[in-house]
């Protein structure tokens, strides 16, 4: 017998930088200049993709791998320098937010944190509008959002 309502048996959130859906997704790919985690805002600059600084801005998201080579340790899971990452521009992805935030939001990048907050954040520096949140989260917690950058 298949499990009529999923999401009564199972989170939604898969992990950070996990795709929500398939429909509607677009990926580029770029090679790391430094150690990018996943499901962090990237910047694009010089042929490399990068953290976010305050003069770049939000060319998509870090998608986790399928696996991670570590065995022990954090599994916070991270593309290290001169790994190809592939970056979400447009779709809906897991990741982690910097405030409480509710479904429908607008969604900024706290640049001095690297955490996904609502628009209406007292964060001192923050991007412009990146995409909107589909699920609601606490703080520190996951949630789902929805990309279409150009």
């Amino acid at each position: 017998m298949t499990i009529p309502v999923g999401q009564e048996y199972m989170q939604p959130e898969i992990g950070i930088g996990k795709l929500a859906n398939y429909q509607g997704t677009q990926a580029d790919s770029a090679v790391a200049a430094e150690t990018i985690l996943f499901g962090a805002p990237v910047e694009f600059s010089d042929g490399t993709a990068k953290k976010l600084t305050a003069s770049g801005y939000v060319y998509g998201v870090a998608i986790a791998k399928e696996f991670v080579p570590e065995l022990t340790g954090d599994k916070a899971g991270s593309y290290l320098a001169k790994e190809m990452v592939p970056v979400l521009r447009k779709g809906t992805i897991s990741v982690q937010v910097g405030e409480d935030v509710k479904s429908g939001e607008k969604a900024v990048v706290d640049i001095s944190k690297g955490t996904f907050v609502p628009a209406s954040s007292t964060a001192s520096s923050k991007s412009e509008i990146v995409g909107v949140f589909k699920t609601t989260a606490q703080a520190d917690g996951l949630a789902h959002l929805e990309i279409n950058l150009p």
